[in-house]
């Protein structure tokens, strides 16, 4: 698209601003844009400047300033094009700020400063947002990372911040590759397992993600305080899923999340929040070293009076010793979640992150251990269409004489391709049985499984 030729005035009136709300690089507009900046920081505090502020008169009220400040030059602050184009441009992220504001886009990927992905209802769609130049996606990059107290060069290539919305950042210069720019926008889906009439919403059932009976089944686990794991790939919806089953406790109960970076936002109104201390470094020098990490927190945690321990996710081999322990101990009805691609690979995997800071533990000392700790791995995944669902729901019933897990299918997800269209048949396992130590806790909570 063109660019709009300024003129002689200084003034910014409506005839700068492109049609899809851009401003133009220019001498008069630079100017310009520096007065609202400074009228901007010295009016209004860094917590609403900030992009990913979670203030929700943040927008309103830096419209208002910027407006006002526009005002004195001209008829120009009386247009909203161009009050949204310096907003964009001033205090969000340029072209991606319509982006982090649609609800329905879950991902931002920009490959090239021309050249933006996002995801959106589960499935990836190009967008027609674009950066002027690549100095212009450099100079929104660097914004990003500045404000997490970090910075990106030729000799720190890669960055991987939270922000305080909870969006997670992730961003490569050369000579690792790019300007490259991902942003994973924090979650705020909030589906429970079944259509609940006291709380009006989605729900994995009613959404086509799980089948009513499925969703019996996991409600009925999470009362009886089995110890679930939930697998899956990224962006399978493994923490919706995770909030999901909280949100299934008891009210009564106190539930503590220990997570690397806090995702999970409950609704359960004894509800204590833990979350990881990450490295910062500016300009080379560290300022605050990395003290806390999740086996750290599940330590504490159990001197926390816990009812349920809720571990965000099990990456490391520190993490996975812990949280079994930890789960070990008394704390039924537990649950986290881990990256793999189905049920078996699951305890695979757990099995292999033990081990490799562990190496004095055999393989049949892990899987007896792991045995011991969880009831159900649940594994959830994202179809080509983009709707997450459970493919598989088994049960962990011990390890056999030769120490191999003993698993049990309860349901299992299979494609029916009708008329072209892939519809799920989530059929449950005709000949399946709950295990002796399953079998206890559903008795203990007044339960009995039916045939």
């Amino acid at each position: 698209m063109a660019p709009v030729d300024s003129g002689d005035s200084p003034g910014l009136d409506a005839r700068l601003v492109s049609a899809d709300g851009r401003l133009p690089q220019n001498g008069a507009v630079a100017e310009l844009k520096e007065a609202v900046r400074a009228r901007l920081t010295m009016t209004l505090d860094a917590e609403v400047i900030n992009p990913f502020s979670t203030r929700s008169d943040r927008t309103h009220m830096i419209k208002a300033c910027i407006a006002e400040a526009l005002a004195s030059m001209g008829p120009a602050g009386r247009d909203p094009g161009v009050v949204d184009a310096l907003f964009d441009d001033l205090v969000g992220l340029g072209p991606l700020q319509p982006l982090m504001a649609d609800p329905l886009i879950t991902d931002i990927l920009v490959n090239r400063f021309d050249e933006i992905y996002v995801e959106r209802e589960g499935r990836l769609q190009f967008v027609p947002n674009r950066f002027r130049d690549q100095a212009h996606l450099e100079q929104v990059i660097q914004k990003i990372v500045a404000l997490v107290g970090r910075e990106i060069n030729l000799d720190k290539p890669l960055v991987d911040a939270r922000m305080v919305d909870g969006s997670r950042a992730n961003a490569v210069f050369a000579p690792v590759g790019g300007p490259t720019l991902c942003i994973r926008k924090f979650g705020k889906v909030r589906l429970g397992l079944l259509p609940d009439e006291d709380r009006p919403g989605a729900s994995w059932a009613s959404t086509g993600g799980m089948s009513i009976q499925m969703g019996a089944f996991l409600e009925a686990m999470a009362v009886a305080r089995a110890n679930i794991l939930i697998a899956g790939a990224t962006g399978s919806g493994k923490s919706t899923l995770l909030r999901s089953l909280v949100s299934a406790f008891p009210p009564s109960e106190r539930v503590i999340t220990i997570e690397d970076t806090a995702e999970l936002e409950l609704d359960n109104p004894h509800w204590v929040k833990l979350e990881c201390v990450h490295s910062k470094e500016l300009a080379g020098k560290s300022t605050q070293e990395r003290r806390l990490d999740v086996a750290d927190l599940v330590q504490n945690a159990l001197r926390m009076r816990p009812d349920r321990l809720i571990i965000g996710e099990i990456r490391h081999s520190k993490e996975a010793y812990y949280v079994l322990e930890a789960l070990n101990t008394g704390h039924d009805g537990s649950a986290t979640t881990i990256h793999a691609s189905s049920c078996a690979d699951a305890l695979a995997r757990l099995e292999l992150l033990v081990s490799r800071d562990f190496s004095q533990l055999s393989p049949v000392e892990i899987r007896s251990y792991v045995a011991r700790v969880f009831d159900l791995i649940v594994f959830v995944a994202r179809l080509r269409d983009g709707r997450r669902c459970i493919l598989e729901i088994t049960e962990l019933q011990g390890v056999d004489a030769d120490g191999h897990y003993r698993l049990a299918s309860v349901f299992k997800t299979h494609p029916v391709i009708q008329s072209g269209r892939t519809d799920l048949d989530f059929g449950p396992v005709s000949d399946y049985r709950p295990g002796a130590r399953l079998q206890r806790k559903l008795e203990l909570q007044g339960m009995r499984w039916m045939s």
